[in-house]
């Protein structure tokens, strides 16, 4: 750690001497009003929220242990570096906590930053408990609801780095934890006393340190932007820009995030990225989902109306909000909130893709005043200007202030926060118990249920509530098997249900839209899905479930002479299967037969018990495992075969795009198909 308690004297007697902020009373740091100033490329791209930092004789600054101010000329920071800073700053301030969430594909660990009041933060738990309550009102009535939003607090997420080449954000969260922690002040004092501010400092730690490498050595010196190169060719381990597209949360580092929202349920969360300039504030434009609480779509446009007349009123040109990014898929990270009756905020700052000051050309030949983001629009009324030197420090200047205003409207209204986000969790209950479809079944005894157990677990692990009936069900002229899953309306999260599960109507041809315009799961899993208008379902007798685990099936395993078959029913797990028996002779049927009562179509693998016999335990455990389904063979099948042999197989990946390949690769490891890569 490069700050240490016992250092801070020499500290003091190497810094320039502070200065007093007028009102507050403390002293601040000369250093950093002076460099911030050098920094800035023009004073219009500074506000008086961020054009000062206090110094504390206790609580260290991010220069104080990373070695320089927030947005330095061509200083960017390392993840472990940022836990290293956070780490110092709750141990110095008990405004401060850091905790962990998990950890990513190559082992770094993942944390939440916590920041409130004392009070607050000692009594943390609590404030969970309140907000779960608010998050699934079924157990609270109206006058206990309201008890609780009187008492409960609004935990406001920040989340940077998600996307490893938009740099700026991880950098900026740093001086805001410091600010938020020491700053006195109205603003900041009703922030700590009505918030729980919470930041995720990198969301992909591993692209982080990946593409800071890589500016290092490729980027630092460019600083013109007819000159800029590509950034590394991958960020995380698999799947590059597309972590913020993992609508199935496959990616461990994603998943770290649900996992600590459906623990906390913060009522907004708020995602920080790069892109378009000077500072783009969503609102949610159309197309919208129409399955959304319509209060959402009231909040988003209060929130960026607020920045941007703020913003403005500070003098900072280039705020806009509107004309860039709509309301319609669900599969964006931040998305969870509103999936789960919250509100996801984000904004685009614009950002070099590094810390070295560049010219920036936003007006070309090429593109329009539009296309440029340079026009004047009603939702753009002071527009960014067409050419620019823009620096590191312009574009933490941008989304610090503009942080500070959200969680200034916040802090100034943490009842609408809660009322709304009780609200909506209490219309998605109500919602689905009087209004069709009341519920979804996924039937039992489907051709591959390992395929039904995926979907099923997709709505589990996003606290969708699911029931398995152990009897038949019927609804209306409808039956279903025992072993099929059941949706019930009236639970908190059934819009998202009907989001992931219904089919999409799109809303407008006249419309386009930023990403996906379909994602209907069933669809996309090859699995049965009906909606059930009868609002018996919602009555249905079914044991709620945490896992669709499918257990493989053996049929007369006692009677496996010759050997065992393997039903091939398109399950992706025969092919992990084949790949776990390595040089094991499989042959594959050509025609549908039948043995023990079960029926094996076309491809069924056929393994004959000498060639199995050394591994025939781990065999019938495999097949259990992986929710197969075979039986014992006395005799061979009459039918023709083919021996399936095992490929070697290498992924082909260009240095310039390796995304699509990363999905590619993610899917072999998921299945345990082994591959070589090559470029």
């Amino acid at each position: 750690m490069k700050w240490f308690a016992a250092t801070a004297l020499a500290l003091t007697l190497l810094a320039p001497p502070a200065t007093a902020q007028p009102g507050t009373g403390q002293a601040m740091d000369a250093d950093f009003a002076a460099r911030v100033e050098e920094w800035t490329t023009r004073p219009e791209f500074l506000s008086p929220l961020v054009d000062h930092l206090p110094v504390s004789d206790r609580v260290p600054s991010p220069k104080d242990v990373i070695g320089h101010h927030a947005g330095a000329p061509r200083e960017l920071t390392y993840y472990a570096e940022m836990l290293e800073y956070y780490r110092a700053l709750a141990a110095a301030s008990p405004r401060v906590s850091v905790g962990p969430i998990g950890r990513t594909d190559e082992d770094r660990e993942m944390v939440v930053v916590t920041i409130a009041n004392e009070v607050t933060l000692a009594g943390l738990e609590r404030y969970r408990q309140d907000l779960a309550r608010l998050a699934d009102p079924r157990e609270i009535g109206e006058t206990e609801a309201q008890d609780v939003i009187a008492r409960a607090k609004p935990i406001y997420v920040l989340m940077a780095g998600l996307h490893s080449g938009e740099t700026g954000p991880p950098e900026m969260l740093m001086e805001l934890a410091y600010r938020l922690a020491v700053e006195e002040g109205p603003l900041f004092d009703r922030i700590r006393d009505e918030l729980i501010v919470a930041l995720i400092p990198a969301a992909d730690p591993d692209g982080r340190d990946r593409y800071v490498d890589w500016y290092y050595r490729h980027l630092i010196d460019i600083t013109d932007d007819r000159d800029r190169i590509g950034g590394p060719p991958y960020w995380g381990k698999y799947i590059f820009h597309d972590n913020n597209r993992d609508i199935n949360y496959s990616q461990r580092s994603m998943r770290n995030v649900l996992d600590w929202y459906l623990e906390w349920h913060p009522p907004v969360m708020h995602d920080l990225h790069e892109s378009i300039p000077f500072l783009y504030t969503f609102s949610g434009q159309a197309p919208q989902n129409p399955l959304l609480d319509p209060i959402v779509y009231g909040e988003l446009p209060w929130f960026a109306n607020f920045e941007m007349a703020q913003l403005t009123s500070y003098g900072m040109p280039g705020v806009w909000t509107h004309g860039f990014v709509d309301m319609w898929s669900p599969g964006y990270l931040a998305f969870m909130a509103s999936n789960h009756n919250g509100l996801i905020r984000f904004y685009e700052t614009f950002g070099n893709g590094g810390a070295t000051t560049m010219k920036r050309h936003l007006k070309t030949e090429d593109n329009t005043p539009e296309q440029a983001r340079t026009s004047r629009e009603w939702y753009r009324p002071s527009p960014p200007y067409e050419e620019v030197e823009w620096s590191m420090r312009n574009n933490t200047n941008y989304s610090q202030t503009a942080a500070l205003t959200a969680l200034q409207l916040a802090a100034s209204n943490p009842e609408v926060l809660l009322r709304n986000f009780y609200r909506k969790s209490r219309n998605a209950v109500e919602d689905g118990e009087r209004n069709p479809p009341h519920g979804f079944v996924i039937p039992g005894g489907q051709r591959d249920m390992t395929r039904v157990s995926t979907l099923v677990d997709l709505l589990r692990i996003q606290g969708v509530e699911v029931g398995r009936a152990d009897g038949a069900l019927t609804f209306g002229a409808e039956s279903y098997p025992a072993g099929s899953y059941v949706v019930k309306g009236g639970q908190p999260y059934f819009r998202l249900a009907k989001i992931l599960l219904g089919n999409q109507e799109f809303p407008d041809d006249g419309l386009r839209t930023y990403d996906d315009t379909g994602w209907t799961m069933g669809l996309m899993h090859r699995v049965d899905v009906v909606a059930v208008d009868d609002p018996a379902v919602l009555d249905a007798p079914v044991e709620p479930i945490d896992e669709a685990r499918v257990t493989g099936t053996i049929a007369r395993e006692d009677e496996a002479r010759f050997g065992y078959a393997v039903a091939h029913t398109g399950s992706n797990h025969l092919t992990t299967l084949r790949y776990r028996l390595g040089d094991t002779p499989v042959e594959a049927a050509e025609e549908g037969f039948e043995a023990g009562g079960v029926s094996f179509p076309p491809g069924s693998f056929i393994v004959e018990a000498p060639a199995v016999s050394d591994r025939a335990g781990r065999l019938r455990t495999w097949i259990v495992e992986l929710g197969l389904t075979a039986a014992g063979l006395d005799e061979r099948p009459d039918t023709a075969t083919h021996p399936v042999d095992l490929p070697r197989l290498a992924i082909y990946s260009t240095w310039g795009n390796t995304q699509e390949v990363g999905w590619v690769r993610h899917a072999f490891d998921e299945f345990e198909i082994p591959f070589d890569l090559i470029f």
